[in-house]
């Protein structure tokens, strides 16, 4: 047979004198094992998998929105820019809040758009 012995692939036996008809065997062998690193989530139950991955979203929610939201309040504060009364917090809500709906008025604005065609 030529070819690797050892691994997979296909080769030819030569039988004889003549070699232009020779049977073709199909070899095939398992993979060689290769070492990889198991990862660390395989060994944690998945109700720990599930609290991680909830935990990145909510981490993801909270840097995309919140928190610039809540960093340019702290800026209007700073700036003096604040009704008598009013925190940080309460700022940040409102603007979130507008934001939402601001977002809700374009999917309204966009679906008209669309119904109308």
């Amino acid at each position: 047979m030529q070819g690797n012995h050892r691994g997979s692939g296909i080769g030819r036996l030569d039988r004889g004198p003549d070699r232009d008809h020779g049977d073709i065997r199909i070899v095939v062998a398992p993979a060689p094992h290769e070492h990889r690193k198991e990862r660390v989530s395989s060994y944690l139950p998945w109700p720990v998998k599930l609290v991680l991955k909830l935990g990145l979203l909510v981490a993801g929610f909270v840097a995309v929105v919140v928190l610039p939201n809540y960093l340019d309040c702290r800026g209007q504060r700073d700036a003096g820019l604040f009704y008598y009364g009013m925190s940080v917090t309460t700022c940040t809500r409102q603007t979130i809040y507008g934001q939402i709906g601001t977002t809700q008025k374009r999917f309204e604005d966009i679906a008209r758009a669309i119904a109308a065609r």
